[in-house]
């Protein structure tokens, strides 16, 4: 296990950095406590005009535990391993020592834009604490140390290299924002506007690690005069995407999947809720986790494509976390928090 100083290694060289230019900062900068965070580190370009990014080094604070960095193609990832300061209680068990360190090396020409992802736990921090994350950025020779913080009263936007800062809210508040294109998005995250289409409170239901399916929710709402159709839709942790709705037949409660999408009448809303229309995503490479923002990817047939960035409530949720019902859970299903199982095995999928 490679031993490193965690945080006094941080006097690299600041080459041709300027406040002007771009930091490398996070995609979402709040999130609320004693949750799971998805943690996307953004590099704009290089330490230099010109200069390729070969190497991002992140170092990870007190207070974020049990990291998993995520791999990217073509770049090689390394992880240094240490002892927290303090052991955390997590599930009844003690965590004492995790992912300290994260390094990803292989090349991001200056023209290019890309994005590098850490999972892990906000644990032991008070709501209004933040946590920096200083990130190393080196291009050959060059290196810059993207590692200031902020006095108290000083704006961190000052700062030639500030660290990326993540502030920690109170559990429920508003935490973040999506992020939707072509169209744009509402305040609230899970929401946009694509067009005559209104997509609100969407959110995925967090799965136990086995799972190999999870199940999608959202509200719909058609504005224009023509109907359309929500005809598919993507996201990274899971390969399959299927829109599936509930019936009963014959007094028996069944899921079929709809292979032509599911028509959004001109001037009706359509809600899609745990027990009815659900989006059945399948095989699962990375389960989601309670706490997290994950990018949710949705095609219309008329008004286009739009991508936002969806809350994750907890195992057997059957709300938009932080609403009126998002405590209650769906215990009924030997704790794994399935409303039914309709013969996809023990690790079943969210309805």
């Amino acid at each position: 296990m490679k031993k490193i100083c965690m945080l006094g290694a941080a006097a690299a060289v600041l080459a041709a950095v300027s406040p002007a230019q771009a930091h490398v900062t996070l995609e979402q900068d709040a999130a609320a406590g004693e949750t799971y965070y998805k943690a996307v580190f953004r590099v704009p370009h290089g330490c230099a005009p010109g200069q390729a990014t070969n190497k991002v080094t992140v170092r990870l604070p007190e207070g974020f535990i049990s990291a998993k960095p995520m791999p990217k193609a073509g770049w090689q990832l390394e992880t240094v391993t240490g002892a927290y300061a303090e052991p955390h209680e997590i599930h009844g068990e003690t965590v004492a020592e995790g992912v300290r360190e994260v390094t990803w090396t292989g090349e991001l020409p200056d023209e290019f834009y890309d994005e590098f992802v850490v999972r892990g736990r906000i644990s032991g921090v008070p709501a209004g604490g933040e946590l920096a994350f200083p990130v190393i950025q080196t291009c050959g020779e060059s290196e810059v140390a993207w590692s200031e913080m902020a006095a108290e009263g000083e704006d961190p936007h000052d700062l030639d290299a500030s660290a990326p800062t993540l502030r920690v809210a109170e559990g429920g508040a508003s935490i973040g924002h999506a992020h939707a294109a072509p169209g744009h998005a509402a305040e609230e995250p899970g929401s946009a506007v694509l067009g005559d289409i209104s997509i609100s409170r969407a959110w995925i239901r967090a799965t136990p690690p086995a799972a190999k399916v999870a199940g999608g929710y959202l509200t719909v709402t058609n504005a224009g005069e023509e109907d359309d159709t929500l005809v598919g839709g993507s996201v990274f942790f899971a390969d399959g995407f299927e829109i599936h709705e509930m019936s009963m037949v014959n007094g028996v409660m069944q899921m079929r999947e709809l292979p032509r999408g599911l028509k959004v009448p001109a001037g009706q809303t359509v809600t899609f809720e745990p027990g009815g229309l659900h989006l059945m995503l399948t095989n699962v490479k990375d389960p989601p986790a309670e706490g997290e923002f994950l990018k949710l990817t949705l095609r219309f047939e008329r008004a286009g494509e739009v991508t936002l960035d969806v809350p994750v409530s907890g195992i057997g949720a059957r709300s938009y976390p932080g609403g009126a019902a998002g405590a209650e859970t769906d215990s009924g299903a030997a704790g794994v928090g399935h409303e039914h199982d309709h013969g996809h095995g023990a690790t079943g999928h969210a309805h």
